[in-house]
């Protein structure tokens, strides 16, 4: 069996960009239309998501657990065509102003057969 560790680093801009195009997704209530101001990662990988909306005087704030946040990483990682294996184990942590995805994968090998 081979294994493989990958640690993928998201900025804040990429935070914030992939926040914005979870936006975008049909049928998403979660998250208000408006400008991301700002994303602050929360201890055990979730999030805060500072929303500017039209016309509004005060900022909406909208919380994300540690799962869905997850899901919207791997969503703007298929947006960005960065491949990451279905079937691998997948964690995430927050770092500074930064989140850290970590991806473990597992490939099976098998030898010559005869």
């Amino acid at each position: 069996m081979i294994f493989e560790t990958r640690q993928l680093v998201f900025s804040n801009t990429a935070l914030r960009n992939a926040f914005a195009w979870y936006q975008t997704v049909p049928n998403q209530t979660e998250l208000p239309h408006g400008i991301i101001t700002s994303v602050v990662p929360r201890a055990g990988g979730g999030v805060t998501v500072f929303v500017q909306q039209s016309g509004a005087s005060k900022m909406r704030d909208v919380t994300f657990l540690a799962s869905k946040t997850l899901a919207v990483l791997l969503y703007f990682c298929r947006k960005q065509r960065i491949p990451i294996p279905r079937d691998a184990g997948k964690d995430i942590a927050a770092a500074d102003d930064s989140i850290i995805l970590t991806i473990d994968n597992r490939i099976k090998t098998a030898g010559p057969t005869g």
